[in-house]
């Protein structure tokens, strides 16, 4: 059952980044809650169970203004901060300790079904900090421990 230890692993990682006790992040926290749809959107997904994943993704992208595709291959460990406004596209690729801030985009740089050779999604490595407004996107790799400014744009890998 990995999806409930990555969910166990979202809370620990909430609750070192916040003064909240496990109780309060997970019946308070935006961000756990959309990382807590994601993941079972994605398990459904994953089980072949058609529409509901998409109900569940469009409910968070409602109530919390956070788009993460259950497409998306996200570890445990991740943690959201705010969050409006935070986008993570189909293909794209996150490792543990991840911190996302609000309005940070991780997905293609093209548009539409069909993808230029250069294209794809990107790979989140272990422990990175991605911070307000940052846009990742394209085939790229974060390297691990990396830090993204606010507001950077980033197209190339990069790691610390």
């Amino acid at each position: 059952m990995k999806w409930l230890k990555n969910i166990n692993e979202d809370l620990n990682a909430a609750k070192r980044f916040s003064l909240l006790n496990k109780f309060a992040i997970f019946f308070f926290n935006r961000g756990f809650h959309a990382l807590f749809c994601y993941r079972i959107a994605n398990k459904l997904y994953k089980w072949k169970i058609p529409v509901l994943p998409l109900i569940f993704t469009r409910i968070t992208q409602i109530i919390y203004a956070i788009d993460i595709d259950y497409r998306a291959s996200l570890d445990g460990g991740i943690v959201i901060v705010h969050g409006v406004g935070l986008v993570i596209g189909s293909g794209s690729r996150i490792n543990s300790n991840v911190i996302l801030f609000h309005e940070v985009t991780i997905g293609r740089r093209g548009i539409g079904p069909v993808i230029n050779i250069n294209d794809g999604f990107p790979i989140i490595e272990e422990s990175c900090i991605i911070c307000a407004g940052s846009k990742v996107l394209g085939n790229i790799i974060i390297g691990r421990n990396t830090t993204i400014g606010a507001n950077c744009v980033i197209t190339k890998k990069r790691s610390c």
